[in-house]
């Protein structure tokens, strides 16, 4: 029995040494090799930020009605164009930001030159009248290919009733 299966094996391997030497791998003329070279490199585009060129002023109008925050800005020497701004009005709760406010018009009470720019934000009609330390922070970004610069920020407080002790500090 172990006779015959020493005698099978080897006419196993003898076939299998028979079948792949009669059929050679084929040969191609196919070749990965190029003299040309590509280059490519990466880099980062760097957007200066604004500068608050003044202290920010809480203004409580009449009674905290029309209530508004000024923001004194320029941006930096190569984004003159006011139409590389970009403010974000948030909401502050507890320190937190916690929302943006949806349809601020953004650079639409601006005015100024590229010298520098005196934003004036609206305060609601409800932190403004009633107080009750509302909170918020206007963010001014500069915009350009798609990027936004850090912000420079500051935050307002309504203060207590009517206004009274409304503050505006630069961040």
């Amino acid at each position: 029995m172990k006779k015959r299966l020493g005698l099978l094996s080897s006419a196993a391997m003898a076939l299998a040494l028979l079948i792949s030497t009669s059929s050679p791998s084929s040969v191609t003329d196919a070749s990965w090799q190029r003299s040309e070279f590509g280059e490519g490199s990466f880099g980062t585009i760097t957007i200066p930020p604004a500068t608050l060129n003044g202290a920010c002023e809480y203004n409580p109008a009449f009674l905290g009605a029309g209530a508004y925050v000024r923001v004194f800005w320029k941006p930096p020497s190569t984004y003159t164009n006011l139409t590389d701004a970009v403010i974000d009005v948030h909401l502050v709760t507890a320190g937190s930001t916690v929302t943006t406010l949806q349809g601020y018009p953004g650079v639409a009470n601006t005015t100024g030159s590229a010298a520098g720019y005196i934003t004036e934000i609206p305060a609601t009609l409800l932190g403004g009248i009633l107080g009750f330390n509302t909170q918020f922070q206007v963010d001014i970004h500069i915009a350009a290919e798609g990027w936004k610069s850090t912000p420079v920020s500051v935050r307002a407080n309504a203060g207590l009733i009517a206004g009274v002790g409304g503050s505006c500090t630069n961040l």
